[in-house]
């Protein structure tokens, strides 16, 4: 592990490495939508605010909640892909964690189908008919089943590197690492949610706020056309998100052996640390050029979306880099070599572009029914 990821493995391995990192941040894209927009549903729940118009009504919290049912359908779609590659890759490692979290690992599917129709519920008006005490109750239950969820497969992970531990887990039914250590990874990828969320509804604001600028919308669409008060609540919620992910980052770390410490500092991923420090960069460059002017621009939003990217990959292969220290990757070689002789990459390929498009003509059709 001299050089730096994806090179220096076997490239079929280095091939699979890829496309699981890659695939896996796609899938993060949705899924961190869903996961910091149900928190942040939740919280202008809890606190409405002192506004004439509450905070759950706002342009922000209205366009979460009517979209989150359909990322979140989009993120099970395209997390298939990583879901594949990570069988491929980690093999026994992967399907032994599984089993050993049993009722954890068994309730990730009931828990993902109660949290789908409850984001229905959440979309409803006639959620936001009921009591108080209800409607607090069903944002908090549904942003907590997203949390549960990343519990679940935070804890695969980390079982899945703890190889030596396995036989006691087994016996025992504990798991193998501290909660101050699970804490830390799960506020990483919690923090980090809320600069990915804040992207992605920034664009929608921004299409939304052109829309009604050029009198697209029925007159019963104002309370929810003028976006730009949205913006500085983006810029907040992306800034502390990145503090959050850093400061646990740097917990997690403390808790790493040495081993792991010299990974993180090596050549293997250091030049991924460095990309983050630049997305980082990138990312406060394009919120602070928006705050400044009190509205979305295009050339902010793609400065947003170019520092989100290179965040994500950076995280993506930093974490897979700490896995990859704790499993011998290099006697599942063979393995990923014969897997690469088998053929079907080519229906992938199709596969993956037949589902792009119809994502994108479900975003081009709810688009053209805002119109209306």
């Amino acid at each position: 592990m001299n050089a730096v990821f994806p090179f220096g493995f076997p490239t079929p391995t280095a091939f699979y490495l890829s496309l699981y990192v890659l695939t896996f941040v796609l899938h993060h894209v949705f899924m961190h939508y869903v996961l910091a927009g149900s928190l942040y549903v939740a919280w202008t729940t809890i606190w409405p605010g002192r506004d004439t118009l509450a905070r759950a009504e706002q342009p922000l919290a209205a366009t979460l909640r009517d979209w989150m049912p359909f990322l979140l359908s989009a993120a099970i779609t395209v997390g298939v892909a990583p879901l594949l590659f990570i069988q491929i890759v980690y093999q026994d490692q992967f399907y032994t964690a599984n089993l050993l979290l049993w009722w954890r690992w068994m309730v990730v599917v009931p828990v993902l189908i109660v949290a789908f129709y409850l984001l229905y519920l959440v979309k409803s008006k006639m959620l936001w008919n009921w009591p108080y005490p209800v409607r607090m109750a069903v944002t908090v239950g549904t942003s907590a089943c997203f949390v549960f969820v990343g519990f679940c497969w935070t804890a695969n992970s980390l079982l899945a590197s703890s190889g030596q531990n396995w036989p006691d887990v087994y016996a025992t039914g504990r798991l193998p690492f501290t909660t101050s250590a699970m804490i830390s990874r799960m506020l990483i990828w919690i923090g980090g949610s809320f600069a990915t969320m804040s992207a992605i509804v920034g664009w929608q604001l921004f299409y939304l706020q052109r829309r009604f600028e050029r009198q697209q919308f029925s007159e019963n669409a104002g309370p929810v056309a003028d976006t730009r008060g949205s913006v500085p609540t983006l810029a907040r919620l992306t800034g502390g998100g990145l503090v959050v992910a850093l400061l646990a980052g740097i917990a997690y770390l403390a808790q790493c052996d040495a081993q792991s410490r010299s990974i993180v500092f090596g050549s293997l991923i250091l030049p991924y640390i460095l990309l983050a420090i630049v997305g980082t960069v990138v990312l406060g460059i394009g919120w602070t050029r928006q705050w400044r002017s009190r509205q979305f621009s295009f050339v902010g939003m793609m400065t947003v979306t170019t520092g989100v990217a290179l965040n994500l990959i950076a995280a993506a292969v930093i974490r897979e880099g700490l896995r990859l220290r704790a499993i011998d990757i290099g006697t599942l070689a063979q393995k990923h070599a014969d897997a690469a002789t088998v053929g079907g990459f080519g229906v992938f390929v199709v596969a993956a572009i037949i589902v792009s498009v119809l994502i994108a003509w479900c975003i081009r059709l709810v688009q053209t029914g805002l119109r209306a």
